[in-house]
């Protein structure tokens, strides 16, 4: 586990939520292949924009930065990814759902969804999914970390700040930190694609950094 920041700076909660955000989404939704196009075009796996040395950040950078324009990619392999690591294709290798880790059978039950969504709902947000996918879902569990980091860097009254920071705590280490490790092993042992493998391993990162450094002040 990461140390974390010892001054908590905007910039980077700025910068993750951003990479957070197009992560996520690429768990959530099947990657179409003009949005990977951008990205490469973009230069922005060479180029992340935080610097973290969590070793888990760095095993995600070294294999993002094999993506660029001069390396074609394998469209069909990161489709084929998603699918199989994510129920696409029958039982999935890699549920990304919080209860199917936290419930003692293993498998998806609204106990875990429901407590989750109480949280989105008394922020005022819910998912645009609601109702069709589990509010478990890891993807969705990001847009609402996104909400909040970007809550948090926008306000200047520190109260709300520190509520701020103590929810987001309590809800990575509820619903992420028991098991995005085990989610993130079950990603590098079953994905093909060095991009699958390199958002396992920056989500990961991103949730222990996030939490350590917002720890410290909470």
């Amino acid at each position: 586990m990461t140390e974390g920041w010892n001054k908590i700076d905007d910039n980077f909660f700025t910068a993750y939520n951003m990479l957070l955000s197009f992560a996520g989404s690429f768990i959530l939704y099947q990657p179409q292949k003009d949005c990977i196009s951008d990205l490469v075009s973009m230069d922005l796996f060479k180029k992340l924009p935080v610097d973290s040395d969590n070793p888990k950040f760095v095993r995600a950078s070294c294999l993002l930065r094999k993506i660029d324009p001069e390396h074609p990619l394998d469209y069909d392999e990161i489709i084929n990814d998603h699918l199989e690591l994510f129920g696409g294709k029958g039982q999935a290798k890699a549920p990304p759902y919080s209860s199917v880790y936290l419930s003692p059978d293993h498998i998806m039950n609204d106990t875990v969804s429901m407590e989750a969504g109480k949280l989105y709902h008394a922020y005022g947000w819910k998912s645009r999914f609601e109702g069709k996918i589990p509010d478990d879902h890891l993807g969705i569990e990001l847009q609402f970390i996104n909400l909040l980091l970007n809550k948090y860097t926008e306000l200047d009254d520190e109260i709300c700040r520190k509520e701020i920071r103590n929810d987001l705590v309590k809800f990575i280490d509820s619903f992420i930190n028991p098991w995005i490790n085990e989610w993130n092993t079950a990603v590098q042992e079953h994905a093909r694609s060095d991009f699958y493998k390199g958002l396992g391993f920056l989500i990961t990162s991103g949730m222990e950094d996030i939490w350590s450094t917002l720890r410290k002040f909470s």
